[in-house]
């Protein structure tokens, strides 16, 4: 029996991980009722509740990591504890277990485009759409620890993840790749935008408390500074990158 876990949050979100994760394993739609995450690695867990939200809860994570490096706009969303399963003849179990939300107002602007014909062609067809962009990435987190540990950091449910955390992503890339040096030879990102990064998250005299020191080392401000924004902005170029590099290589 299939097993779906109820997903709440905006509904540019949700309809972000639909596009994300419209088809394979872990999938996400839109349905009668609402937004469903379903995956086998919910299957057989109905019966255990704690268990069943753990399964969730560890694959919304991942999901979101994802989602976070590939939408710019993304919010995290939530699990509010509604599982169904479904086995497909119209016999639906529920469990539920209810929590507390929070309503954020967002807004999106879209372009507009403009189709202009001569009147007589029919019009063309539009292409299929392209395969969705998640599962490939979900995929390489099965695989590889480095990315997965990644997935578990940027998929943390806060809406701002701070600069202790991006960090830690950081030293991932690094560490996979060989060092400072090894990583400036990818050109994934320039050296000014890397020591602009690594100066706003170390340095309270440039991010105050936010900043994972207490005390700045050495003389003057740095020439560039970014704001947690820009250092998230950075993170994410550099995940993605790194995400394609490694999903370029052959497996070992």
């Amino acid at each position: 029996m299939a097993v779906k876990a109820k997903l709440e949050g905006h509904t540019f979100d949700l309809d972000a991980l639909v596009e994300l994760f419209r088809e394979g394993d872990p999938r996400v739609s839109k349905e009668e009722g609402g937004y469903y995450l379903n995956s086998a690695e919910l299957g057989g867990l109905m019966d255990n509740g704690g268990r069943l939200f753990e399964a969730a809860t560890n694959l919304l994570q991942r999901v979101t990591g994802v989602a976070r490096v590939l939408d710019s706009s993304f919010r995290p969303v939530s699990l509010p504890g509604i599982f169904v399963e479904d086995d497909g003849t119209g016999n639906r179990r529920r469990h539920h277990i209810v929590q507390a939300d929070t309503a954020v107002v967002r807004s999106r602007a879209y372009g507009v485009v403009l189709s202009v014909g001569d009147g007589q062609s029919p019009p063309s067809q539009p292409p299929p759409p392209s395969p969705p962009e998640g599962p490939p990435y979900m995929r390489l987190a099965s695989s590889h620890v480095d990315v997965a540990e990644t997935l578990e950091i940027l998929g943390r449910s806060s809406v701002s993840l701070t600069w202790v955390d991006l960090y830690k992503v950081y030293e991932i890339v690094r560490g996979n790749v060989g060092g400072d040096k090894q990583l400036k030879a990818t050109q994934w990102v320039s050296s000014g935008d890397l020591s602009a990064f690594t100066a706003s998250a170390n340095r309270p005299d440039v991010s105050g408390s936010e900043a994972r020191h207490a005390r700045a080392t050495g003389t003057g401000l740095p020439k560039r500074t970014m704001t947690l924004a820009e250092g998230e902005a950075f993170v994410r170029s550099l995940v993605l990158a790194w995400w394609n590099y490694l999903g370029g290589q052959p497996s070992a």
